[in-house]
């Protein structure tokens, strides 16, 4: 959902709900969508987790513990993998 001027509108740009000219009340008009969630939506008390992972580049090991070399006749390096740091979850 998206707040465009007087009108909430869908992720595909259809009209939710409108704003009452004259007397500033919402009106749905969309039923599957509650007049509370839109007045949630509005009043800014909806929010998103939003996960975020924080990696670095750490060398790769075997089984064993032991680093992986390089091999030369490909064109990833082995010898390099991503590990992730932190997982950093927060709400917008």
């Amino acid at each position: 959902m998206k707040l465009e001027g007087n009108r909430v509108l869908s992720d595909d740009n259809k009209v939710i709900a409108e704003k009452e000219r004259g007397y500033g009340d919402w009106i749905s008009k969309d039923d599957s969508i509650s007049i509370s969630d839109i007045l949630d939506f509005v009043n800014g008390s909806v929010t998103e987790e939003v996960e975020v992972e924080e990696t670095e580049m750490v060398r790769a090991r075997n089984k064993k513990g032991h680093y992986i070399s390089d091999d030369p006749n490909t064109p990833e390096n082995e010898a390099w993998t991503t590990k992730v740091v932190k997982k950093i979850v927060g709400k917008t």
